[in-house]
């Protein structure tokens, strides 16, 4: 679980400081149009990052739920 929180953090945390890196006065200044943008171009990467460990998890639970069922049955 501990990754699955450092992997959402991260993917919203690097594009949101990029679009404010890019919204400075020094840069483009269209603040905070690129903030904004990193916040859903992060929002979709951890989503999609957090739907892809929950298919591999629930797989990994199925197959060991298997592999149980068919060590009991076989004794």
């Amino acid at each position: 679980m501990l990754t699955v929180g450092w992997y959402v953090a991260l993917s919203l945390i690097v594009p949101v400081g990029i679009g404010y890196w890019l919204d400075r006065p020094g840069m483009l200044d269209k603040n905070p149009l690129f903030t904004l943008i990193g916040l859903g171009v992060g929002s979709v990467i951890a989503f999609s990052g957090l739907i892809r460990m929950l298919l591999r998890y629930q797989a990994e639970q199925e197959e060991q739920r298997k592999y149980k069922e068919q060590k009991e049955k076989n004794g």
